[in-house]
């Protein structure tokens, strides 16, 4: 009798645990529920691979299907050098309008994460996510465009959990929460004076067309970091378009212009491969706009650069990093950007972000 309770007992030691189910609220409050981590993945944007490199040094292995808007990027190109099978990935659409369920379905993904604002399957996307459930896929969104401010770090907490890599989210909090409380904590004790600051988004991209955050996105960013964002004084969404008499009479003291590799031959440069010389050069292509020539920040030397893609990326808190310095040089003299993304490169990162992300003109 005893040897047939000692066999139980091993019998119940020595098999696999069965996987709970996981239970999250999404960024939308939804409630999603899976019956074990996910092994495979359903990106409704493309880009959101970085995000995944965060959580796991082979994100690829993660995805089976994916939007293909990252293979448009320079950076798609490091990770297809280091992780050859990403050609594999199967493409389900290149937007919203041109996302297939079919393709979707077929790919068998564990779960499909979307983006609550972003240019692929959203909120507004009901057919398309009623058509994934129905075939066992649950939906589940994240954000770091919409509410970056509040949602960056529930976002990679549920990415996390869903896919059993909370330890490793865990630790990229606190590496984001660590620079974000520096920050806000040191405006609030020292209450400085606000100067305007003007993000001039995709900048150059459209003849007289002046894009920037509103009072979310980066401009929650801008306002922790100390400076008066002039675009949240009229926009009510995350970003918008500012019309060139209100940037005139706004006259801002800080000239931010966004942009990314894909803008090349177009607007402002930066990112991944871009050299310094090459922003400059686009840069000072932008400042010849006789609206913005007039600036007095523009007069003043007070004329920076800034990747586009922190506007939907969870590493926004390196921006928000940049703009402190930016706009209270004194305060914030022991920040360095550089050394932060050393650290997120070397941490997280098995695919480094390698190029000019940020540049100051301001010499």
């Amino acid at each position: 009798m005893k040897n047939i309770l000692w066999i139980g007992v091993l019998f119940l030691i020595s098999r696999p645990a069965l996987s709970q189910p996981i239970t999250v609220k999404d960024a939308l409050g939804r409630t999603v529920t899976l019956k074990q981590p996910a092994k495979r993945v359903l990106l409704g944007e493309g880009r959101d691979i970085v995000t995944l490199n965060i959580l796991d040094a082979n994100p690829v292995s993660l995805v089976t299907a994916w939007q293909d808007d990252f293979k448009k990027t320079l950076e798609y190109n490091h990770y297809r050098k280091k992780f050859p099978e990403i050609e594999k990935i199967a493409v389900v659409g290149s937007n919203a309008a041109t996302f297939s369920a079919e393709k979707a379905i077929i790919a068998r993904p564990d779960i499909a994460v979307f983006s609550a604002n972003g240019h692929g399957p959203g909120p507004q996307s009901k057919e398309l996510i009623a058509q994934l459930e129905a075939a066992g896929i649950p939906v589940l969104f994240i954000d770091f465009r919409k509410d970056p401010f509040n949602n960056t770090v529930p976002s990679i907490r549920i990415l996390g959990k869903i896919l059993n890599r909370e330890k490793k989210a865990e630790a990229f909090i606190r590496f984001y929460e660590t620079r974000k409380n520096l920050i806000a904590n040191r405006i609030k004790a020292n209450n400085p004076k606000r100067p305007k600051v003007f993000m001039d988004m995709k900048a150059g991209m459209s003849e007289n067309e002046f894009n920037s955050p509103g009072k979310s996105n980066l401009g929650s960013f801008i306002a922790m970091a100390g400076g008066h964002n002039i675009g949240a004084d009229v926009l009510p969404g995350a970003v918008g378009q500012l019309n060139q008499e209100f940037v005139i009479s706004s006259d801002p003291d800080i000239y931010i212009a966004t942009g990314t590799d894909l803008f090349r031959g177009k607007g402002v440069v930066l990112g991944a491969d871009v050299r310094p010389a090459e922003v400059i050069t686009s840069i000072r292509k932008r400042l010849q706009d006789p609206i913005v020539a007039e600036l007095s920040a523009v007069k003043k030397k007070r004329v920076y650069g800034l990747w586009h893609l922190f506007y939907a990326s969870p590493f926004n808190i390196l921006a928000a990093e940049c703009i402190a310095k930016w706009t209270h040089p004194d305060l914030f003299t022991d920040i360095n950007p550089d050394a932060s993304l050393k650290e997120l490169n070397d941490k997280f990162l098995s695919v480094p972000l390698s190029g000019t992300y940020w540049i100051s003109l301001d010499k």
